[in-house]
């Protein structure tokens, strides 16, 4: 059978093995013409936005239709689920009323209203803040549901909540496999690797003198050292130890800039503000603190530079489900000084192609490292790229995903 290539897809050889673009051309094949529906709770900011971007392009080049919408939670809900996510992704002990399971599915039915005659062949379900959809609404069948966060550690009672409506899905998708959840039967799991695109503006070749004119233009020195964290200004990204390590290093060499890139467009992100505020609050009259927080100044372009030419990439998050940035900072040769948090752990090889460290202090150390051993930056970045070409690349990611919808459609069909 002749093999249909696609423009998309075909950029990638020579990144990526014959063998692989193979499987997902053959894995394709008799998903052409299934028609896919993603929902999720925001257009843009976060993973699963930019996951979504890239992702459903490709799979409709290879002839599966696939339609993307949002459903925008209320207040209440966001709040609601904000709190589940802290019990789940930190293990924290909670209270979850009855009264508030009651509001937080009322405020999930009234969302889904634009979105009740939507049909589809199969509905893919993001995140907890949506789990129930498949509960609450019987139409969407088959479904998956794809958990983004680091579930390696929930409080028991949040995921018992979140574990009731997961009877409504044919598989549950996770990010790295220590996050998947335990009680789950092994045939209706499974795990999809994310990945970037190198092809994007975001991570588009970009030159040194392009570089410096960028970071100037975002008031930072060139001719200085700059440590630099690109994540959003949320709880368990830790940005504040970002500003601890900086003042560590700052000791040893005053003359360092750090940077907390991230960008504050994510609409069911509700407590960004708020730790935007702390954070300049701590930061207080250091002029070489730099909180780049403005979607319209943080463009591609700005945020690729900051990535390439920033002398060292921290990513101290201390939840991580998957951790994009940190992906995206080893491909452009810069090895991350991460942690051990689930999604960071997954991605880093420690004294290979980045370091790992929980506290302040070691990270600071690593981080002199990597400042003043330059040659020790420049292998460590060698390494780091060569593991996202190997690991981390949109076509690993397309992979894992076609083959999730293919045993969808087969467990359906042996049904």
């Amino acid at each position: 059978m002749t093999t249909v290539t696609t423009p998309g897809l075909e950029r990638f050889r020579g990144l990526v093995s014959d063998a692989l673009l193979s499987e997902i051309y053959d894995l394709a094949r008799p998903l052409r013409g299934v028609h896919v529906l993603h929902i999720n709770t925001t257009a843009q900011g976060g993973g699963v936005a930019a996951l979504l971007r890239v992702l459903l392009p490709l799979a409709r080049e290879l002839g599966i239709p696939h339609t993307w919408r949002v459903v925008q939670l209320d207040e209440f809900a966001a709040t609601f689920m904000a709190r589940l996510t802290d019990m789940l992704q930190g293990g924290e002990p909670g209270l979850i009323t009855p009264q508030d399971q009651r509001q937080f599915l009322d405020s999930l039915r009234s969302a889904m209203q634009p979105l009740v005659d939507e049909r589809a062949d199969l509905y893919y379900v993001h995140d907890i803040q949506l789990a129930p959809l498949g509960q609450l609404f019987p139409y969407m069948r088959p479904a998956l549901w794809f958990n983004h966060i680091d579930t390696a550690r929930p409080d028991p009672a949040a995921l018992q909540y979140i574990s009731q409506f997961l009877d409504a899905y044919a598989l549950c998708t996770f990010n790295t496999p220590f996050s998947v959840f335990p009680q789950l039967p092994a045939g209706r799991t499974a795990v999809i690797t994310l990945g970037i695109d190198p092809f994007s503006e975001r991570h588009a070749p970009l030159s040194e003198t392009e570089g410096v004119v960028l970071l100037a233009g975002s008031g930072i020195d060139p001719t200085r050292p700059l440590i630099t964290q690109v994540s959003r200004f949320g709880r368990w990204k830790n940005p504040w130890q970002v500003l601890e390590i900086y003042r560590l290093v700052k000791q040893r060499h005053p003359e360092v800039q750090v940077a907390l890139v991230g960008a504050l467009e994510a609409s069911d992100d509700i407590r960004a503000q708020a730790i935007l505020a702390d954070l300049q609050q701590r930061a207080g009259d250091d002029p070489d603190i730099h909180l780049l927080w403005d979607p319209a100044q943080l463009t591609a372009p700005v945020v690729n530079a900051f990535q390439r030419f920033s002398q060292v990439i921290l990513q101290r998050s201390s939840r991580e489900g998957f951790g994009l940035t940190v992906t995206e900072a080893m491909w452009k040769y810069q090895p991350v000084v991460g942690t051990s948090a689930t999604g960071v752990r997954y991605q880093i090889t420690h004294g290979y192609d980045g370091f790992l460290a929980d506290d302040a202090e070691s990270a600071a150390s690593y981080t002199l490292r990597l400042l003043e051993e330059r040659e020790l930056w420049r292998q460590m970045g060698e390494a780091a790229h060569r593991s996202v070409q190997e690991r981390f690349l949109l076509p690993m990611m397309l992979r894992d995903y076609l083959a999730a919808l293919l045993r969808v459609r087969q467990l359906v069909a042996s049904a």
